[in-house]
């Protein structure tokens, strides 16, 4: 009982830090609506799976705004006027697809939170096909040997969990 309390004062207190952090960067984040889901305890019952798919993963909060559902994912970078990367897209729209697959009611836009602003992403149908066309290049190259590295990015090297066998990496 008394571990239960605990964490559920944790849970409201971090939700309370949250906003407050938000707001204090003026608005970047608002998390007025409902949470509904935290991946703070990195739990793994939260983890979203489609077997359709053979896709897992967790987004950093689902949102509840005016009955919808919506996946919200934080970075670490502030948004320049080059806009979201790729990447960070594809992750969302694999969280909206996960959340649809999951629960069931389609999923419309998810919410790609920066230390600057917030920015929310329609989950519309030319979204899906590029998620889906990645999910299937991905499957496809799973039995390969040898994959080409796709960057110019040190950052990115230094970053994967492959660098160590990877011939191609820039972050020696």
């Amino acid at each position: 009982m008394t571990a239960l309390l605990i964490a559920s004062t944790m849970f409201v207190a971090l939700g309370v830090l949250v906003r407050t952090s938000a707001k204090s960067r003026g608005g970047a984040f608002d998390l007025s609506d409902e949470i509904l889901y935290t991946d703070a305890g990195r739990s793994t019952v939260d983890l979203l799976v489609s077997e359709r798919y053979q896709l897992i993963g967790r987004p950093d909060y689902v949102l509840e705004e005016g009955g919808e559902r919506m996946p919200v994912e934080r970075k670490d970078r502030m948004l320049t006027h080059s806009g979201p990367h790729e990447s960070e897209r594809l992750q969302l729209a694999a969280y909206c697809l996960l959340l649809e697959e999951g629960e069931g009611p389609p999923v419309h836009r998810g919410r790609l939170q920066y230390q600057n602003t917030s920015l929310d992403i329609t989950f519309d149908e030319a979204l899906r096909r590029k998620l889906l066309a990645t999910l299937a290049a991905i499957q496809a190259s799973a039995d390969l040997v040898d994959v080409r590295r796709s960057h110019p990015s040190p950052a990115r090297c230094r970053g994967c969990a492959f660098r160590v066998q990877c011939t191609e990496s820039l972050a020696r």
